[in-house]
Formats: structure tokens, C-alpha cells, sequence
């Protein structure tokens, strides 16, 4: 028995304790308010409950608006969404204060009470996941026993820097998804006491140099802000950090060598910035690391050999490494620094250049659940077990062979497509299993993808035309009926219309998402004339392919249909989508890091937008690829990231007309050029007394010189925007609107005659890449030629013009506008049937349009003019001084030229004692001792063999006549149809 009693007052005194320590009590208030208090700390043994302070008390009411009478439903301080843990013992129990107050996710709007600074006793604030707005209050600063303060995902912004450098004992900061766009406060460096720190999602720019110096910072995330610079070396300071999150922002350079004392992280995440330069070996000592992402920045080759030490990473994310030419090649040692990698769960190491097979040890790795090594060029076989733990598997366009494991069947998904395989003999049940294109059938030697041929089937109708509504139900719009694509897979999957003209292939898995979602649907938030198109659309995670396998061969207008549509929370919640993805169509990127929200800045996010595309169809394909290479936001406001497209239109470009149609309209034009000689010797002294008012033809109808004079305000020196060596340029606004760019040429000697002539003959001539002549005047020492306007500079402007515009000119724009310059050429010589010899090719004379393609300009009159400037001699073939003009010279120009592009230098480049060094010479002496990869401008990042290509084709171009190419051939080369070893090239000694 007195065991027991001793017992039962332990138990009883233990109970007091926590009695005394924290109980639920009805609290006093003075307002409309009860029960304010969830948990209360008080000393029981007093009988009396004191009140809660009056001013704790108003803060909370205006917080949560319950100040009427009749109190909202929200005024229910109830639930698992609320607490406020009050304590009657910090003022000796004359008033009960406000310790921890935690309002998460109960939609409360408008703002934060002024009068907030009133709550001195609050250790911890959470208003997260609400509708609060408006500036952090200026009292916020007087709450200095706050330890931890979150305020994520509300619609807060203004200065934070005003409150968090006074708040001294704060441990934990979370402020993530809000609209803060300040720089980073260089006063977060005086909270000595702070461990987590969260500043995600929010509209932050300048560098981050003025963070360091926390020691015990343990957390750091600044991802999906507007943040740049480099990474400062400051952030080694944070010795004991374990995350670091950088992912989403502008940062440049390479990852810091400094980085390598960071050896407490477990999460190292820097994707999607601009970082470049080799991945610098600073891995060795990071053993606790367990995630890193470095994908979508311009890392190049190879992996640094202290990889091996990262024995516990569990998740490995990299993408689009560049390939250095003076580094090791990827594919030399694809694999061997990861070998130790046992603990993987994840694996991407995707479009990296890898070269070899995929060894034996990842097929063993025992928890791998996530394997993509897609759009590499690996070799090799697939194992004929595979492990048994993998769920996702993306080989997509690689170089495999062999046959196709049955595994594979049985993984939820699987993607191996475009490879090499054998025919499969796989009985294909799994919608997630795309076989699009994997395989070789050996008899027959013919492409196979999901037993449908990869170009249209025999006896099939070729149409001139696709009209596809991504994502939605067939419709009619301004009389084109888009195909229904309401397919639901897309984490795998190859699917065909019924009608065999078009499909798409899809591939990836939002993997951070809570739901897989592959169309999306929001009709009555889209507010446009083509409502029906823009209401829907299909997304993918990575990897997005439209095929069009019907068309007749020739070139097309592309449109490429796109709106950022989501619920309406999507929208109110955050301000910025930041959904980025690249564009290419016929394997040629034709848009890098789209994003269809800063497209259209300052209005809806769903208001639609289009992008406008030419495209040649061979083999009656075509294909419109969508890629996400790591950049953009994958986690807020929406976790369906990666490419998104609403609709396709594909029509026949009419303007590449038939030979048949170019002869009547060359018939027309020289009916009417008989009327007009007839009708100008009638009334030449009514045109001498209208001041030569003269007559042009163009192929859209008739104007006269007076107008395009008045265009031009009279030519007017400020409408002027170049001067060439065969006249000056002006621009012009037709009374339509229509802008023009008309060149008033200086006169010549040959006569109006061949000018006539030669204007009836290329007047409506129409290609990509050149400069379209709209129409000519011709009278006594007045010759004007009216082009279509190219509001953007030449390929001389850009190349050595302002800072902005040559960092557009990377590698893959070059490299375009060397084919489309090319194509261009090729046309004029032999594709528009009238051979039409430019002679006069150099980088003044070719326009780049809003997305850098070539246009060339001023072609077709070089024959009426003996007189060329110095510079224009630069680029012309030397035996021009001699003989007429011929194909060849263009040729010739079009080498140079080439040159320049690749080397970024001018065509003569001063040197010491007043000498200037030609670049053609140099070139060719290069060529002749083997160091003709030298000229390459060492500021791109390269492709080594098509750079190569170019400058070997160049040379080429520029020997004596009977070696240069043709342009047709030309064009073949660049489009790699053709290797340049099979034309004829002379030994270098000759």
C-alpha cells in the first residue's frame, strides 16, 4: 500500500507539472473574439486566468478581419490550420502574451496589421500558403524574440532588408513565393544565429557577393529568382551548410574551385542558370552528398574524376554538356568516374556526348528506379536481365543495336526509340513503351516504329497542309479543320492518327509532381477569336515530337501555337510561370529557352501567342521537336513543367511558285512594260512638268514616284540606313502602312534599258533568304528599287556591332546562317530557273531577320556597275577585274564570308607599320601548314567537326574557278547530305 500512495504522488506531481506548463483554457478577451488562445502556459495553482493583453488581441482580429459583429467562418481559431500558444507567465501572470502564432493555409487576404510589432513575446510566426499582400509593416522590427518567421506562398513584396537584420535570434527564415524584387539584404550576414534561410520564388536580382559569414547556416535556397553574376567564393563560409539550392536564376562562369570545403552538403543544386567551363574537380571530401543537379547550364566535358568519391549520391541530374575540342572527348571515358556510384536511385545524363556502350555496372546498381541516357550516341547492347527496381527508362536517340530485351515490357515506362535495334518481337502491351523508330528489320533493311513506316506509305495522298489541335477536340477555325489530339499518354509513348498523316512521341515523367498530367484543358479562360485552339494543349516533361508524314515535298509555313493555361489559382498566386523549353523543326533549333510568359510581359498569362517558321520537307517528313533541357521552374506555381504547345498549322509556302506561273508573270510584266514605254513617250512633257513623275511595275500593282518619294519623306537624311557602293538606302512607309526599304541607285552609263530589264526579270522572285524586290522606278538619272523592310541589322552589324547583339550569334546560329546563306545562293543560281549572279556577297549585303536567319539583299544588279568599293573588292573573286561575272565568283564571296563567321574578324585586320593582314591569305597559309582550326573565334562554344567542315569548305570555295563547288553542292555539305571528301579538293602544297 505505500508503494502505491508513493506511486500515485509521483503520477499526481507529474501531472501538475504539465498542467502547470500548458493547458486549454477559455481565455479572457475584451473583443468579438473567443477562445483566441489554443494552448495557454500558466501557473495553476493560481485560480484566476488572467486576460490575454488587449494589444495581442487586436493584432489577431485584424489579421483575420473579425471585427464585425457577425464573425466569418475564418474567425474560428480552430482546426490543424491554426494555433496560438499564448503564456500568462512572461509578465507574472497580470496579462497572457502571444508566443506562437501559426495561421498557415487558411486563405486569409489582404495584409499584415501595422500594429503586428505589438506581439514582442513571439518566438514563432507562420502565415504560410494564404492571400496576404502588400509590403512586411515597418513595426515587424520590434518583434526581436521571433526565432522563426514564414511567410511563403502569399503575394507579399516591397523591402525586406528593413526587419531582417534587426531580428537577432532568428534561427529560421522562410519567405519563398512571394514578389520580393529587391537585391539580396547585405544585413542577413549579422544574423549569427540563423540556420535556414528561404528565399525561393520570388523576383530577386543582383549578385549574391554579400552573403557569408554564417556559420551555422545549414539551409540556403535562392532558387527561381532573377539573381546573376558569378558565384562568390563568400559562400564557403557557411561551413556547416547541408543544402545549398541555387536552381532558376541568371548566374555565369564556372562553379567556384573554392567550392570544394563544402563538404557538409547533402543537396547541391545550380540548375537551369548560365553557368559554363569544365565541371571542376572540388567533389573530393563530399561524401554526405546525396542530390545533384547541374542541367541546363553550358557545362562542358568531362566529368571530373572526383566524382568517384560521391559513394552515397543518391540522385545525379546532367544535361546538354558541351564538347570541347580541347578537352578530352565525353565519349573517351563516359562512365568510369561514376562507377562507385552504388547508392543511385537516379541517374540522368542526357544529350552529354556520350560515345561508348552503357557498362554492366549500372544495369547492376541495386536501387536504381530512374535511368535516362537519352539523346546521347551510345552503342552497344541491352542486357538480358535488367534490375529489377527500375520503373523509368529513357534511351531515346542513341545508336543501340542488338535485340530488345523482353524486360522491358514489364517496366512502367520505357522509351527506346530512334535507335538501332533489331526488329523487336516484343508483344506490346504497355502503353508507356514507345518503340517509335528503334529498329532496323534486317530483310528488309527498312525503318520500323510501332509497325507503322516512318515515311508515308505507298499509295498514300500527299496533302499540302496539317492542321493539329494539341491537347483537344477536332475543330474549325477560319475554315481549317484541326485534328482532335486527345490522347492521354505521354510519359512514353509513340501515338499515329487514324489517319497515318501525322503523330507524335512523347517521353518523360514529371518527377516532381503530384500527378502526372499530359493535356491540359482551360476554354473559358482563354478570351481570343481562335478560342477553340488556344483552350487546350499537350505538354511533356522532356522530350515532345510532332511528325508530319504525308506532305508533298517543298517548302512550308510553320505556326506554332502556344498559351500558358492553368486553373485560376495557378494564376493569382504567383506572378511568373517561367515554363522554358528550346524549339527545333527538321532538327534545326530554331528557338533557345522559350518561355511563352515573357513573351508576352505586362498581359494574361493565357493570351496566345504564335511563332512563325519555314521549313523544307524532303521524303514527305516533317518534324517539330519540343525539349526541356533543365531551365525553368518545375515546382511553383505549376509542377507540370517542360514544353507546352496548343496547336500546329502547316500550310505550302505559295510563294515558291512553279516555272509555269514565273513565265506568266514575266509575260504580264512585259505587256505592261510595252504599255508603259508607249505611254511615258505620249506624255513625256506631262512628266517633265510633274516633276519626272514615273511609273514603276511591281507585281502588287502600280506606283509612281511621287509616292515613294513622299514614303521616304522626299529621302530625307534621317530616313536614311546605309550607303553602299551602288547607292544609298531610305526607309519608307507606303500611304497602306506598308514598310519599305527603297535604294536609290546612282546612274549609269549601261542606260535604263538592261535596268528595265533586269528588274522585269527578278521582280517577284521569293525565297527564305533573301530580301524580297517589291517594285523599281526607272526614268532619266532617277533608278529606284523598292525591297521589302527588315527591321534588323546586317550580318556586319551583328557580327561587329553592339555587345548584345554578337552574343546572339552562338555556334548553332552561325552555323544556320552559313546554310541559309547557302540556300539562298543556290536558289538565285539554279533553283529560281533564270541564273541571277548576286556579285556583290559580303556582310553589309545580308540582313538578319528578328531570329537571326540570312536574308540577302541587293541581288541581281551587280553587271550594271563597273564601280566597287575597296571593300566590296575585298570580298569578290580576283578574276572579275578581267571577265564578266559569273556563278562562281558568288561562290568565291560566299567563302569569305564564311571565314568571317567562323573567325569573328574582320576581312583585313591592321598591323603594325600601317600594314594590314588579309584574312583570305591567312586562311589559306593556315591551310597549307595544318593549322587552319586556329582561325576559329575561341570565344564560341563549337562544334569541332562542323567547324572544320566549314573552314576546309571555305577554302574550297575561295582556290581558283574550276575547284570551287557549286552552291547546290554547297548547300548538300552544310546539310550534311553530302561529305565534303567527295568533292574535289587540291593537295595543300599545290
Amino acid at each position: 500500500m505505500a508503494m502505491f500512495m508513493y506511486v500515485y504522488r509521483i503520477f499526481i506531481s507529474l501531472l501538475l507539472i504539465l498542467v502547470h506548463c500548458e493547458v486549454t483554457v477559455e481565455q479572457a478577451t475584451h473583443g468579438p473574439l473567443r477562445n483566441i488562445c489554443t494552448f495557454t502556459r500558466r501557473d495553476t495553482a493560481r485560480a484566476e486566468i488572467p486576460p490575454l493583453a488587449r494589444e495581442d488581441e487586436d493584432v489577431i482580429t485584424e489579421l483575420l478581419r473579425c471585427n464585425s459583429t457577425v464573425l466569418p467562418p475564418r474567425c474560428l481559431i480552430t482546426g490543424s490550420n491554426s494555433k496560438v500558444i499564448c503564456n500568462c507567465t512572461v509578465e507574472n501572470h497580470k496579462r497572457c502574451r502571444v508566443v506562437e502564432m501559426d495561421f498557415s493555409n487558411r486563405r486569409i487576404e489582404g495584409w499584415i496589421p501595422k500594429n503586428i510589432g505589438n506581439l514582442k513575446y513571439l518566438t514563432k510566426l507562420n502565415l504560410d500558403g494564404n492571400k496576404l499582400g502588400g509590403p512586411i509593416p515597418e513595426s515587424f522590427r520590434n518583434l526581436e524574440r521571433l526565432t522563426h518567421v514564414s511567410l511563403c506562398d502569399n503575394a507579399f513584396n516591397g523591402n525586406i532588408s528593413h526587419f531582417l537584420g534587426e531580428l537577432k535570434n532568428l534561427k529560421k527564415i522562410s519567405l519563398c513565393k512571394n514578389f520580393f524584387n529587391e537585391t539580396i539584404p547585405p544585413n542577413l550576414k549579422s544574423l549569427k544565429s540563423l540556420e535556414y534561410l528561404d528565399l525561393s520564388y520570388n523576383l530577386l536580382s543582383g549578385n549574391i557577393s554579400e552573403l557569408g559569414g554564417i556559420g551555422t547556416l545549414t539551409k540556403l535556397n535562392l532558387a527561381d529568382n532573377q539573381l546573376s553574376g558569378k558565384l562568390p567564393d563568400s559562400l564557403t563560409s557557411f561551413v556547416n551548410l547541408e543544402e545549398l539550392q541555387l536552381q532558376n536564376n541568371e548566374f555565369v562562369g564556372g562553379l567556384p574551385l573554392s567550392f570544394i570545403s563544402l563538404k557538409n552538403l547533402k543537396t547541391f543544386d545550380v540548375r537551369g542558370n548560365n553557368l559554363k567551363g569544365a565541371i571542376p574537380d572540388i567533389f573530393g571530401g563530399w561524401e554526405k552528398l546525396l542530390i545533384m543537379n547541374l542541367m541546363g547550364n553550358n557545362f562542358s566535358a568531362p566529368f571530373p574524376p572526383t566524382f568517384s568519391e560521391l559513394k552515397n549520391l543518391q540522385q545525379l541530374y546532367i544535361s546538354d554538356l558541351v564538347e570541347e575540342h580541347s578537352s578530352p572527348l565525353v565519349g573517351e571515358h563516359p562512365f568510369s568516374h561514376l562507377s562507385g556510384m552504388k547508392s543511385l536511385k537516379v541517374l540522368t545524363l542526357r544529350n552529354c556526348s556520350l560515345k561508348t556502350g552503357i557498362p554492366d555496372w549500372i544495369w547492376k546498381i541495386p536501387g536504381l528506379q530512374y535511368l535516362d541516357l537519352s539523346f546521347n550516341n551510345l552503342s552497344g547492347v541491352i542486357p538480358e536481365t535488367g534490375p529489377k527496381s527500375l520503373k523509368y527508362l529513357f534511351l531515346r536517340k542513341n545508336k543501340l543495336t542488338g535485340t530488345i530485351p523482353a524486360w522491358v515490357k514489364d517496366y512502367p515506362y520505357v522509351d527506346l526509340s530512334e535507335n538501332h535495334f533489331s526488329l523487336s518481337q516484343i508483344n506490346k502491351t504497355n502503353p508507356n513503351l514507345n518503340l517509335f523508330a528503334c529498329c532496323f528489320n534486317e530483310k528488309e533493311e527498312v525503318a520500323k516504329q510501332d509497325q507503322v513506316d516512318l515515311h508515308c506509305k505507298n499509295g498514300a495522298q500527299l496533302d499540302d497542309h496539317l492542321y493539329i489541335n494539341c491537347g483537344g477536340e477536332s475543330v474549325s477555325v477560319n475554315r481549317n479543320v484541326y485534328e482532335a489530339d486527345v490522347h492521354e499518354n505521354g510519359g512514353s509513348t509513340f501515338f499515329m492518327s487514324k489517319n497515318s498523316k501525322w503523330g507524335y512521341s512523347s517521353m518523360g515523367t514529371f518527377l516532381w509532381a503530384k500527378r502526372n498530367r499530359y493535356t491540359l484543358n482551360d476554354v473559358c479562360e482563354v478570351h481570343t477569336g481562335d478560342a477553340e485552339l488556344y483552350g487546350t494543349a499537350r505538354l511533356s516533361s522532356i522530350s515532345l515530337k510532332y511528325y508530319g508524314f504525308c506532305l508533298v515535298p517543298g517548302t512550308y509555313k510553320v505556326i506554332l501555337h502556344f498559351a500558358e493555361i492553368s486553373s485560376r489559382k495557378y494564376r493569382l498566386s504567383h506572378g511568373k510561370t517561367r515554363r522554358v523549353f528550346d524549339i527545333e523543326i527538321q532538327g534545326t533549333k530554331v528557338l533557345r529557352s522559350f518561355n511563352i510568359e515573357a513573351e508576352k510581359e505586362g498581359q494574361a498569362v493565357n493570351e496566345p501567342i504564335t511563332r512563325e517558321y519555314s521549313a523544307e520537307v524532303r521524303n514527305n517528313l516533317l518534324e517539330i521537336h519540343l525539349y526541356w533541357s533543365g531551365k525553368g521552374s518545375i515546382l511553383y506555381p505549376s509542377d507540370n513543367y517542360g514544353p507546352l504547345i496548343s496547336a500546329i498549322t502547316v500550310t505550302l509556302d505559295q510563294s515558291h511558285l512553279p516555272l509555269g506561273v514565273l513565265v506568266g508573270i514575266s509575260g504580264s510584266a512585259l505587256l505592261f512594260l510595252m504599255l508603259f514605254i508607249v505611254f511615258s513617250k505620249m506624255y513625256q512633257d506631262k512628266l517633265r512638268r510633274e516633276e519626272l513623275e514615273l511609273i514603276e511595275f511591281y507585281p502588287g500593282g502600280l506606283y509612281n514616284y511621287r509616292k515613294i518619294k513622299a514614303a521616304t519623306n522626299n529621302f530625307d537624311i534621317r530616313s536614311r540606313l546605309g550607303e553602299g557602293g551602288f547607292g544609298t538606302v531610305y526607309k519608307g512607309t507606303l500611304s497602306n502602312g506598308t514598310a519599305i526599304a527603297v535604294k536609290k541607285l546612282s546612274t549609269s552609263k549601261e542606260g535604263m534599258n538592261e535596268f528595265v530589264e533586269k528588274s522585269r526579270t527578278i521582280a517577284g522572285i521569293k525565297h527564305p533568304n533573301l530580301v524580297t524586290l517589291m517594285g523599281c522606278c526607272a526614268g532619266k538619272n532617277q533608278l529606284l528599287l523598292i525591297y521589302e523592310y527588315i527591321k534588323t541589322d546586317s550580318l556586319e552589324d551583328a557580327l561587329f556591332g553592339s555587345d548584345e547583339l554578337r552574343a546572339r550569334l552562338d555556334w548553332p546560329t552561325r552555323y544556320r546562317i552559313c546554310l541559309g546563306l547557302a540556300e539562298g545562293l543556290s536558289f538565285l543560281h539554279e533553283g529560281s530557273k533564270l541564273e541571277i549572279i548576286h556579285g556583290n556577297i559580303k556582310p553589309a549585303n545580308i540582313l538578319l531577320d528578328d531570329d537571326l536567319n540570312p536574308k540577302i539583299y541587293d541581288f541581281g544588279f551587280a553587271k550594271l556597275y563597273h564601280k566597287q568599293s575597296e571593300g566590296t573588292m575585298s570580298y569578290s573573286a580576283p578574276e572579275v577585274k578581267d571577265r564578266a561575272l559569273e556563278a562562281n565568283a558568288d561562290v568565291y564571296s560566299f567563302g569569305v564570308v564564311m571565314l568571317i563567321l567562323v573567325s569573328g574578324r574582320k576581312i583585313t585586320t591592321p598591323r603594325a607599320g600601317g600594314e594590314t593582314e588579309y584574312l583570305v591569305d591567312e586562311a589559306q597559309k593556315k591551310y597549307r601548314v595544318g593549322t587552319l582550326m586556329d582561325l576559329v573565334d575561341q570565344n564560341l562554344n563549337y562544334d569541332w567537326e562542323e567547324a572544320e567542315m566549314i573552314l576546309r569548305l571555305a577554302i574550297q570555295c575561295i582556290d581558283s574557278p574550276p575547284f570551287r563547288p557549286t552552291m547546290s553542292t554547297i548547300v548538300k555539305i552544310l546539310r550534311k547530305e553530302r561529305s565534303i571528301e567527295t568533292i574535289l579538293i587540291k593537295p595543300k602544297g599545290d
